[in-house]
């Protein structure tokens, strides 16, 4: 979870952005994607997505009421500063995001024995 304040011209308003899913792809250098999850303020949820790669962005998904209004956080909310703050602080969580392509795991992770192939006389007829 990721804490956020967003509000104009105080550090007042918390809100906060949980990610839910994470959509990320590589070619050659290039990372791309999309990171997804919940934006809530105490009282209310809507719905995020932070946008990686050439055409980095984010934005807030329109939810609906019963009633037909459209769910907004309150006015103290600057929503651009939210939408900035979305996409800073999950470049900061996900490692590596410009280059992403070149990760090298630990040698923990590396496998060291190559793989053999099984014998002809093991496999069955």
């Amino acid at each position: 979870m990721i804490w956020l304040s967003p509000a104009s011209g105080t550090a007042e308003c918390s809100i906060y952005f949980e990610i839910r899913d994470i959509n990320l792809q590589c070619c050659g250098d290039v990372t791309s994607g999309v990171v997804r999850g919940l934006l809530g303020d105490g009282s209310r949820e809507l719905w995020g997505e932070v946008f990686l790669g050439a055409a980095e962005s984010a934005q807030i998904l329109p939810v609906w009421t019963e009633t037909g209004e459209v769910e907004s956080f309150s006015a103290a909310v600057d929503e651009s500063l939210l939408l900035q703050q979305m996409l800073a602080e999950v470049k900061t969580l996900i490692p590596g995001i410009g280059n992403i392509g070149n990760y090298n795991p630990s040698p923990v992770w590396q496998k060291t024995d190559p793989v053999e192939c099984c014998p002809d006389h093991n496999l069955a007829a």
